[in-house]
């Protein structure tokens, strides 16, 4: 970033963190490795944030997941902790990142894909192709949702976005909040009070990030 020979900017994608563990835990098999070691790179000297289910612990059979429930919901300390700092950093440039950061919600790309792409490709002084444009359409405009890990494909883009709130526990949910605030404020992503609030699609839980 510092070489201004290169010209290189930065585009850092994010997504509500309750729908990053909801494809986590979805993805269980796939990941439990990975989470593992997620786990394991916390820092000793951070104060772990506790379950707020005392009785979820490994090796406990919980709503069919089990132990790699566990790890994919711990790994979401780890994984907020990191986004949090990254935001930090965004929010106060150093001199050699102002003007060549830019973050862009999973959320925003859905919802408005041409907006958002342009925005995108005008941060990096690009002009968007017809063809892209019609891509990006597409791929947020399909029939459905995917219930497999790993499949890129056309999704219906509601579907995609309101998935978590369907598949997570309330208790689960309020876990990756207790994780993630930090993030999910400077994102612009607005915590849920009850039950019923998450399930009341209407309800977007969307707001206007900080960066």
């Amino acid at each position: 970033v510092r070489d201004p020979t290169l010209g290189l900017k930065v585009i850092h994608l994010v997504r509500d963190p309750r729908a990053v563990a909801s494809s986590r835990i979805k993805s269980r098999h796939g990941l439990i490795r990975e989470s593992l070691q997620v786990v394991r790179s916390r820092d000793p000297r951070v104060h772990r944030v506790p379950f707020l289910d005392a009785g979820h612990k490994l090796g406990v059979k919980k709503e069919g997941g089990g132990g790699s429930d566990y790890h994919a919901l711990g790994a979401m300390e780890v994984i907020c902790s990191s986004m949090a700092k990254t935001l930090q950093t965004a929010l106060r440039p150093p001199d050699w990142l102002r003007g060549n950061y830019m973050a862009v919600r999973y959320e925003d790309l859905v919802v408005d894909p041409i907006k958002t792409l342009r925005q995108v490709y005008g941060f990096v002084n690009l002009a968007v192709s017809p063809e892209m444009e019609k891509f990006a359409l597409n791929m947020t405009s399909g029939p459905g949702y995917s219930s497999k890990p790993f499949v890129v494909s056309a999704r219906n883009a509601t579907q995609a976005l309101s998935a978590w709130r369907t598949a997570l526990s309330y208790q689960q949910i309020k876990q990756v909040e207790e994780y993630c605030h930090q993030p999910m404020a400077l994102l612009g992503y607005e915590r849920v009070g009850s039950p019923e609030e998450v399930k009341d699609l209407s309800r977007t839980l969307l707001r206007k990030p900080q960066l």
